[in-house]
């Protein structure tokens, strides 16, 4: 595991290698991925919200027909089957919608979709600069990741696109880090500081 020994400086312009290159096309189609997600979920927020609360609302409406309420309402009819019994038991869970909750839940839609456009945008400036080998730009698409992990992990939001986006980008960082990509880095270092 040892890394690859640093040639020369000879002067010449440095090239970047495919392992760039190809970090940085997945770093961008990563960050418009991300990009797409957040513009179209900040879009759509209101449409999101009314649906979620229509759905609520219709469990509720069940809940109170079958089981005459929802909370401590609830009434589980005597000798119920066990499917009745959990239905119940999740009738017992509800509560009634409030402004102050819809809002709140807005509020929290819109933060994450700003968040995750500024992904988008982190990972698409990051990778656009891997090529000519920014010093910045590694850690800006490695911030994109972990940015990213904790979004996922904090407000348990994440579907397949952006779980493949974060993969691509954890892939594109460690191209820059590892083999060719960390001595082209190395290279350009060693010529900044000479």
């Amino acid at each position: 595991m040892t890394p690859p020994a640093i040639p020369e400086d000879d002067g010449k312009p440095i090239v970047p290698p495919r392992t760039v290159l190809v970090a940085t096309v997945m770093s961008v189609l990563a960050g418009l991925v991300f990009l797409l997600i957040g513009g179209v979920s900040l879009f759509t927020t209101d449409d999101q919200l009314n649906n979620a609360v229509a759905a609520y609302n219709k469990s509720i409406s069940e809940c109170t027909t079958k089981f005459g309420g929802i909370g401590d309402a609830v009434i589980v009819p005597a000798g119920a089957s066990t499917g009745e019994t959990e239905a119940a038991e999740l009738c017992k869970q509800y509560r009634p919608l409030t402004d102050e909750a819809i809002s709140t839940a807005k509020t929290q839609n819109i933060m994450i979709s700003v968040v995750i456009l500024l992904i988008g945008v982190i990972a698409i400036v990051g990778g656009w600069f891997l090529r000519p080998g920014a010093k910045w730009s590694r850690l800006t698409v490695a911030g994109g990741v972990v940015i990213s992990v904790l979004v996922t992990m904090m407000f348990q939001v994440s579907n397949l696109f952006t779980l493949v986006a974060t993969l691509v980008l954890i892939i594109a960082v460690m191209l820059c880090y590892i083999g060719k990509g960390g001595v082209y880095f190395a290279r350009l270092k060693a010529r900044r500081t000479s």
